[in-house]
């Protein structure tokens, strides 16, 4: 009599499951990597769509920042020539402001 049983030498069970751990975990392998490839594919698309934007936001802000940076040269510049042609007036101004500014920086 054969003292064996079937399940040592049929690795499958009932309904083609199998029960060696090495397939098992073969199978789950390959399936993780086909969802993985899946996902990828879905999301190179997405991914390159957000990687324009962002770049054309940057652009935008870089031009932004150019004409703040000029806006502030002519600022700068007006300040310089109106000092230059009225000395004591911006003198004047600049003692009155740091008048301004004390009082509401020393109140308790």
């Amino acid at each position: 009599m054969d003292t064996t049983s079937s399940s040592t030498t049929n690795p499958t069970v009932n309904g083609g499951v199998t029960r060696d751990p090495k397939q098992f975990v073969d199978r789950a392998a390959e399936t993780a990597h086909s969802a993985v490839d899946r996902l990828a594919s879905a999301a190179t698309p997405v991914l390159e769509k957000l990687r324009s934007q962002a770049s054309s936001a940057g652009s935008t802000l870089q031009g932004k920042a150019d004409q703040f940076g000029e806006l502030q040269d002519q600022w700068v510049e007006t300040a310089r020539d109106y000092i230059r042609e009225n000395p004591w007036r911006a003198v004047g101004i600049a003692a009155l402001a740091g008048l301004i500014i004390g009082r509401l920086g020393g109140r308790d």
